[in-house]
Formats: C-alpha cells, sequence, structure tokens
C-alpha cells in the first residue's frame, strides 16, 4: 500500500474527504411562497393603484390582477422581473425582503 489508509483520516470512517475539504457555501437568504405572495401583492397595490392599471402594466388579465392584489397568486419570473425593471429600489437589499 503507497498510501496511508484513509479510513483514519476520514471523519465518518471511510473514503471520503475530509472535514477541512467540505464545500464552503453560503446560503441565501430563504423566503416562502406566502411571504412573496404578500411581497408582491403589497407592491402591486402600492405601485399600480388599481387592479385595471395592474393588469395593463404587466399585460395580464384582469382575473390576473385580482389575484395578485388578493394574495392568491405570485407572478411568473418574467412579471417579476418587468417589476423589478420598472421599480428597482423596490428590490434592493435594504428592504428587509
Amino acid at each position: 500500500m503507497s498510501h496511508a489508509n484513509r479510513r483514519d483520516l476520514s471523519p465518518l470512517g471511510g473514503r471520503g474527504r475530509d472535514a477541512r475539504a467540505a464545500r464552503r457555501i453560503s446560503c441565501p437568504p430563504v423566503i416562502t411562497r406566502h411571504e412573496a405572495t404578500a411581497f408582491w401583492a403589497d407592491l402591486v397595490a402600492r405601485r399600480c393603484g388599481t387592479r385595471e392599471a395592474c393588469a395593463v402594466m404587466f399585460s395580464v388579465t384582469f382575473q390576473t390582477a385580482c389575484n395578485w392584489f388578493d394574495g392568491f397568486s405570485c407572478p411568473t419570473g418574467d412579471k417579476v422581473m418587468m417589476a423589478q425593471r420598472a421599480w428597482p429600489e423596490e428590490f434592493s437589499s435594504d428592504t428587509g425582503v
């Protein structure tokens, strides 16, 4: 055997890497679906004012705008990106969301 027995070095007693070689990842803040829906409902209510204006701005049906205002659903990614482009200050990291 040309190498030392790795079993003695592994924290789990197997052939894995030692603890110093573990990946160092940072997890972003987690937001629940409920929090995301509440954030979106508040955002469109403040920025669009009315359900009709929201529907026109995001090119969605009136019913979809109503669902957003009432917190029943969240938008798709393209609509979030439209809002982020229109109101970047609402999505800055210092807003708490």
